[in-house]
C-alpha cells in the first residue's frame, strides 16, 4: 500500500541543531526590525503632533472675555440656543463630508 501525502508533516521529526536556531534568529531579528520600525513611526507621529499642537496654539487667539461672558450667561439660564441655526449648520457639515 502507498502511503499518500496529506500535508501534514506531523510524521517529520522538527529541525534539530542549526536549521531550529536558523529559524528562530529570523524570527527574532525580523521582530526587532519591526518593532524598531514601529518605534520610529511612532516618535515621527508624536513630533508632528507636538509641532501641530504649537501651530495650533500660536494661530488661535483665545478671547477669555467671551469665554467668561458665555460662562456667565448659561449659568444664569440668559444663554439662548438657536436650534435652527445650529441645526442647519450641522447639515451643511454633513453635506460637506459627502462631496
Amino acid at each position: 500500500m502507498k502511503k499518500v501525502k496529506t500535508g501534514d508533516d506531523s510524521d517529520r521529526p522538527p529541525p534539530s541543531g542549526d536549521q531550529a536556531g536558523q529559524s528562530t534568529n529570523k524570527q527574532k531579528n525580523l521582530s526587532s526590525q519591526d518593532q524598531g520600525s514601529d518605534k520610529a513611526e511612532a516618535n515621527s507621529v508624536i513630533s508632528r503632533l507636538k509641532e501641530l499642537e504649537t501651530r495650533l496654539a500660536d494661530d488661535l487667539p483665545i478671547d477669555t472675555q467671551r469665554i467668561n461672558d458665555m460662562k456667565n450667561a448659561i449659568a444664569n439660564g440668559e444663554y439662548q440656543v438657536d436650534a435652527e441655526s445650529i441645526a442647519n449648520k450641522m447639515i451643511d457639515f454633513e453635506s460637506s463630508l459627502k462631496k
